[in-house]
């Protein structure tokens, strides 16, 4: 492939991760491993994506929240890889704005977060959020300074009692629970907004972000 027709092939997948992310505002921040997910529907996993980025305090608190542990992470790109493996030997290759490639891409990144999630211990053997370790963890991992654990605790209060949209019953076909990749969102979502003023950074990327998220609560609202 040449480097044009993989660039071009990169922004296509980047537009498909745009709509997924305005519904359940995927947390692609994984960059490892992804060569274990070779399979032919998989370009997102193949393609460079930017980590969520943070625009409240120096540090991005919540980059890789509950995943640091590499061979973990290594271990669910393998499992998720073949799991789909059957519906892409089976399937044609999917044009990328179809639809059907833009579930089957949820699907993956679904099954990948509930995999590191129980993983680590922040999901229940459902898939459901494992409420009180996550809350440990959070506020002794993730959110580490005092400013930070007030803005962070009000995130977990909301965020934990959130209700989530489960995946569809009628769709019976590699099935995760798409719980933690909303809970994620959720998190971050609230942190973000609930920044500090002195905390806050001013750049121009920042403002489109924030702009971003607010129009997100505004939906939501």
């Amino acid at each position: 492939m040449s480097v044009n027709s993989a660039t071009i092939k990169c922004i296509a997948v980047a537009v498909v991760l745009l709509q997924i992310s305005i519904i359940f505002a995927d947390a692609g921040h994984h960059r490892r491993g992804k060569e274990l997910l070779d399979t032919e529907d998989s370009d997102f996993f193949r393609c460079k994506q930017a980590s969520r980025k943070s625009c409240c305090g120096p540090e991005n608190a919540m980059k890789r929240f509950g995943d640091k542990d590499k061979v973990a992470a290594d271990e669910c790109y393998a499992q998720v890889a073949e799991k789909f493996a059957t519906v892409t030997a089976t399937t044609p290759k999917q044009d990328l704005f179809s639809a059907e490639a833009v579930k089957i891409t949820k699907k993956k990144q679904f099954c990948l977060h509930e995999c590191i999630g129980k993983k680590n211990n922040l999901l229940t053997e459902d898939g459901s959020l494992n409420k009180t370790f996550i809350a440990d963890y959070a506020m002794k991992s993730v959110f580490k300074e005092q400013w930070q654990k007030q803005v962070g605790q009000k995130a977990l209060d909301k965020c934990l009692e959130e209700t989530y949209i489960p995946w569809p019953a009628e769709d019976k076909e590699n099935v995760c629970n798409p719980v933690y990749v909303q809970f994620q969102h959720c998190l971050w979502l609230q942190y973000e907004s609930n920044c500090p003023a002195n905390k806050i950074k001013t750049t121009k990327k920042c403002e489109k972000t924030r702009n971003r998220y607010r129009m997100q609560k505004s939906t939501s609202n």
